[in-house]
């Protein structure tokens, strides 16, 4: 009777203790919850991206980078990495943190014209101090009471080894320095000169690496060599830059640009008053439409960066053979290249402008001006609510205080059209 009583104790001690160690796990796991990154606040976040940068530039690991900050749950890496870049520079942080996170930044796909200033600039190594051979046993100096200063000295590196040397050691192999070359993130014309007004020679596509062997003098072209061992030039605004450009030499004998043929005369349309070529659609392509998409709240941006112009008549018919020119860079498309009175340019940050500058019979024309931005905060707000990157003037005003929009990811679509 009394064994029966002991195993009913213990059996109940286990029950109890069972049911407490429920209520125990009820009660505190949910508060031992890992938190995740993407909960952290902008601040934290910043600073998550910096650590981790420093941390890419001792181990040169990228895809441990990618995965780190994949774990913040952005929309573009990219666009993260520039955006902490942008606002470490304004703090004033230290240059090694800066220069951490372009180079992150420019392995990520940021333009390397826009990072140049925090990446540090490679210092030659000093040439070496050649090192002097002690005279030989066998070939003592011809007077030894002449001064030591008179002595020719012979280097280590041409001295003969003597008939009691074991081993010759072979001088190390200079590595080359890799060659600069040019890397085009979407179609570039090739010209026959530094300058749009030379024809177009060739062409890149998208990823074609091309090997720099000159630049102009102004230094905003390069010549290149093309795979038909031919030459040619690209303005390095449109293109990026893969190696050391430093001792790029300046090219010599470049021609001068072929004359503008005058066109044949015709008779001069009335000129109406204002401009010759009205900008009549101006619209910012919407999330959808840019090849993005919405996850709740939250934008996914496309990947489109582009600026479309079409060029109509005064009947609203498409005009071919306009020729549509850029506000900021030396680049100039014809109405027809890309479908009927269509031409496209490439956005990069902060973005672009255009207008018309010569009809088709080559007559230069007066024409609206097309701004077309892709920086968040220079975006007009009311054209961020209409394409649906936001609500409302307040929520649009958060998202661009946060970083939550598509900061260099916007695509425009605009219309001039003749008014005569």
């Amino acid at each position: 009777m009394k064994k029966n009583n002991i195993w009913l104790i213990a059996i109940t001690g286990v029950v109890a203790g069972f049911l407490m160690g429920l209520w125990v796990g009820s009660q505190f796991l949910p508060r031992l919850q890992t938190p995740q990154l993407s909960d952290l606040s902008g601040e934290q976040q910043d600073e998550y991206v910096s650590l981790v940068a420093l941390s890419y530039v001792s181990t040169d690991d990228l895809d441990a980078a990618v995965a780190q900050l994949n774990q913040l749950k952005a929309p573009n890496l990219e666009l993260l990495v520039s955006g902490v870049l942008e606002r470490a520079a304004q703090q004033g942080q230290p240059p090694r943190q800066l220069a951490a996170l372009a180079k992150l930044a420019l392995e990520l796909g940021a333009p390397a014209a826009a990072l140049a200033h925090y990446l540090p600039t490679s210092t030659p190594l000093p040439s070496p101090t050649p090192t002097l051979a002690p005279p030989s046993a066998t070939h003592p100096p011809a007077s030894s009471a002449a001064p030591a200063a008179t002595a020719t000295p012979q280097r280590v590196a041409e001295a003969r080894p003597t008939a009691t040397s074991t081993a010759t050691t072979e001088p190390p192999t200079a590595t080359p320095e890799p060659q600069p070359m040019v890397v085009a993130a979407s179609a570039v014309n090739v010209r026959g000169g530094p300058g749009t007004d030379y024809p177009v020679v060739g062409a890149m596509a998208s990823g074609d690496n091309f090997r720099i062997v000159a630049r102009n003098k102004a230094g905003d072209w390069w010549q290149i060599r093309l795979p038909n061992e031919a030459l040619g030039w690209v303005y390095n605004a449109i293109v990026k830059i893969k190696g050391d450009t430093t001792n790029i030499p300046v090219a010599v004998n470049v021609p001068a640009p072929p004359p503008t043929p005058t066109p044949a005369a015709t008779a001069t349309p009335h000129k109406p008053d204002g401009p010759e070529f009205r900008l009549i659609r101006h619209h910012l392509l919407s999330v959808e439409e840019n090849e993005g998409h919405f996850d709740g709240p939250s934008v996914h941006c496309g990947g489109r960066h582009l600026l479309r112009v079409t060029v109509i008549d005064a009947a609203g018919n498409p005009l071919n053979g306009v020729t549509v020119g850029s506000l900021y860079v030396s680049e100039e498309h014809v109405t027809g290249e890309k479908g009927p009175g269509m031409v496209e340019f490439i956005l990069e940050k902060p973005g672009n402008g255009v207008r018309v500058i010569r009809d088709v019979d080559g007559r230069d024309v007066s024409s609206d001006r097309a701004e077309a931005p892709t920086v968040d905060r220079n975006i007009p707000i009311p054209d961020l609510i209409a394409a649906g990157y936001c609500l409302n003037e307040q929520d649009c005003a958060q998202k661009i205080a946060t970083n939550a929009l598509c900061n260099g990811h916007y695509s425009w679509d605009v219309t001039f059209q003749r008014t005569y």
